[in-house]
């Protein structure tokens, strides 16, 4: 007889969730430790000496699973994780989960902006033609409206 500790379930991500946010388990506000989350993943960083192609598949591999993981959690239970270098992950209370939504929404976008405007503003002009340069100038203005939009601190109530 197989015991629930022993069944495992594919891909990783489902044996964490499974294992980790099952009853009793991890709830709001609690920190889930990187190591739990590698053993119920089944991918326990390497120990002893590696090549940098195998650490780089390894987390590359973990990544991917706590991504994924991390989709379920939110669409599924309703629990947002947010990183906590060289810890783990904590489980978003409900309450702060808006405000911090907003702060990382804001923090992506603002250097998705930048790269935009980067791309934007170094552009060989002399090589485009009269309606390309129009062109570039209008994004460059449609950008500046973005940003300002952006900007703003009040995303929230």
């Amino acid at each position: 007889m197989i015991e629930e500790s022993e069944v495992t379930y594919l891909p990783p991500w489902k044996n964490a969730l499974a294992i980790l946010f099952g009853p009793g388990g991890y709830k709001h506000g609690d920190l889930v430790p990187h190591t739990a989350l590698q053993d119920a993943l089944g991918l326990r960083r390497p120990a002893g000496r590696i090549t940098a192609e195998e650490y780089e598949s390894w987390r590359l591999r973990l990544v991917t699973q706590v991504e994924a993981l991390s989709d379920a959690l939110l669409e599924g239970r309703n629990m947002c994780l947010q990183s906590v270098p060289g810890q783990g992950y904590r489980i978003v209370e409900p309450e702060r989960q808006t405000a911090f939504a907003v702060k990382q929404g804001q923090k992506g976008l603002r250097s998705a902006l930048s790269k935009m405007g980067r791309r934007l503003s170094f552009v060989d002009r002399a090589a485009l033609t009269n309606d390309q340069a129009k062109e570039n100038a209008d994004a460059l203005a449609r950008l500046s409206f973005l940003k300002t939009q952006v900007g703003r601190r009040r995303l929230t109530g």
